[in-house]
């Protein structure tokens, strides 16, 4: 059952296996500071003493030391999936058409569902997953007959379960598509507020946004009393369960069938056994929404499985710009204006132009950051975007040590990286700490990034801007040392850049 209710589970290439064995560590150890915790009470109470009682609050307070580190690395988990489910989506805006309510939905609502099932649900399924047989067979070792009745009245709890999920499903698919009508009509009368003020029809647009907005908030609430439902009957049925564990014990403890010890132990684990199920009742919606949200994100995403756009190139390919225009929002000249280029494959060529020619917006449009308004790019960008590696005139400088913000895109030892940043005189950097970086820096931390990329085609912006002439040449020893089976677009006014390129492509103003 918890496999089939864990979404992410169908998507192997997301989960990083590394974090997943810290948190069943994680999870392991929190169990045995239980059982631990359980036993030094059992002993205090039956024999007070103060190493008992120091013991009792040490694994407690380990155990709540190990359920924050699990958390931790939920949300680091977290972080990596939606980055993946982010980047597939963005590769795939520009390619496809679809409603603005859609992409808001998909990209914010959707992801945000999976952030709340790692957040959650997660944390209960791997709960359930490590806790329930080491209780059990704790329970087994100390007694056999209450160990038997935990198993007995444990499978309710996931029938029950299972029943909501079948009503839940429908209600929480007419959720979706109310918010996403409401996401679609609100964009809508965003985008053209100006008009409806012209025309005096505000009040018709604010109308129809509180439609929508009630619509789904009907839905939404149906939702919310199932999964209140849900939890009622869960809290109802483990609590019934423990009382029937804790009075059983009760009569066979007055019969002398089971010992005081003993009794108690088991009397402290029947809650944190049933303690996990009680935690899905809370978060059920929760991973109802996460599971239609995946099933969603698959679909947007099933054309990029389905025709093989985004696999890599294993070669160099040549970039033809064919009768390209491309005008800025709100801007009533363009760009650029039915612009023909070649980029030879395997080959370095210079981008020149005089300064507002369009260089830079030739360079996001080969990146797929823009799409232009004509014309088309050959190879298509379904098939660039995944293959290239671009860095702007001012790379973003993460907040996160320089040693990361380097090797982003690859894993280099110490050595290699030393290597490389003495070629191009930042070898006095700290690696180990944030730092700000000058714009020469930050151009040659660029440079390092966009060329460790395993990507075949490589576009610069201006690398060497600013920089003095030995710095320049390092940059320019350093590409030509990468250049091998690249095709690399270097954007620049520079003489020594035009110089050392292999071809020229001149953008007329």
């Amino acid at each position: 059952m918890f496999k089939r209710n864990w979404p992410i589970a169908q998507q192997r290439n997301l989960i990083d296996k590394k974090i997943l064995g810290e948190i069943a560590a994680c999870k392991l150890v929190e169990g045995f500071f239980i059982l631990l915790g359980a036993a030094s009470l059992v002993k205090f109470i039956d024999t007070p003493s103060e190493k008992f009682l120091i013991a009792t609050v040490g694994f407690f307070a380990g155990r709540i030391f190990a359920a924050g580190m699990t958390e931790k690395f939920f949300a680091r988990l977290s972080v990596k999936v939606q980055t993946i489910f982010r980047k597939k989506i963005h590769a795939q805006i520009f390619e496809r058409e679809i409603s603005s309510g859609e992409l808001l939905t998909l990209t914010f609502d959707a992801l945000r569902a999976i952030d709340d099932f790692f957040l959650k649900v997660a944390p209960s399924i791997i709960s359930a997953i490590i806790f329930l047989p080491l209780f059990t067979i704790c329970a087994a070792v100390t007694d056999l007959l209450t160990a038997a009745i935990l198993l007995v009245t444990l499978p309710v709890a996931p029938l029950l379960l299972w029943l909501i999920g079948k009503a839940t499903a429908e209600k929480n698919s007419r959720a979706w598509a109310e918010l996403q009508r409401l996401n679609g009509d609100f964009r809508e009368i965003l985008s053209a507020i100006t008009t409806l003020k012209m025309f005096d029809r505000l009040e018709a647009g604010a109308k129809k946004i509180r439609e929508a907005s009630q619509k789904s908030s009907a839905a939404t609430l149906d939702v919310l009393k199932l999964a209140f439902v849900s939890s009622f009957a869960l809290e109802l049925i483990t609590t019934l369960s423990i009382a029937l564990v804790a009075v059983t014990l009760g009569l066979r403890l007055i019969s002398g069938g089971v010992e005081f010890q003993a009794a108690l132990f088991l009397l402290l684990l029947a809650p944190e056994f049933f303690l996990p199920v009680r935690k899905f009742g809370v978060a059920f919606h929760v991973m109802t929404a996460a599971r239609l949200s995946l099933e969603r994100l698959k679909k947007f995403l099933l054309s990029e499985i389905v025709d093989g756009s985004a696999e890599k190139i294993l070669t160099p390919p040549t970039i033809v710009v064919d009768d390209v225009s491309f005008t800025y929002p709100k801007k009533f000249s363009p760009t650029l204006c039915n612009l023909s280029l070649t980029f030879a494959a395997g080959k370095v060529t210079a981008l020149i132009g005089e300064s507002g020619a369009g260089k830079s917006t030739l360079l996001k449009i080969l990146a797929g950051l823009l799409k232009p308004d004509s014309g088309k790019i050959i190879p298509n960008s379904s098939l660039l975007i995944p293959n290239c590696t671009y860095s702007p005139q001012a790379p973003h400088l993460f907040a996160a040590p320089l040693k990361e913000n380097f090797t982003m895109f690859d894993t280099l030892d110490d050595t290699e990286l030393t290597k490389f940043l003495s070629m191009l005189n930042l070898s006095t950097l700290d690696l180990n700490a944030p730092q700000k970086l000058s714009r020469g820096q930050l151009q040659r931390l660029g440079v390092i990034r966009a060329l460790l990329k395993d990507a075949p085609i490589v576009l610069l912006d201006e690398p060497t801007a600013g920089l003095d002439d030995v710095t320049e040449q390092k940059v320019l020893s350093l590409i030509k040392n990468f250049s091998t089976r690249k095709t690399i677009v270097i954007a620049t006014h520079r003489a020594a850049v035009i110089e050392f390129a292999d071809a020229i492509a001149t953008l007329d103003p």
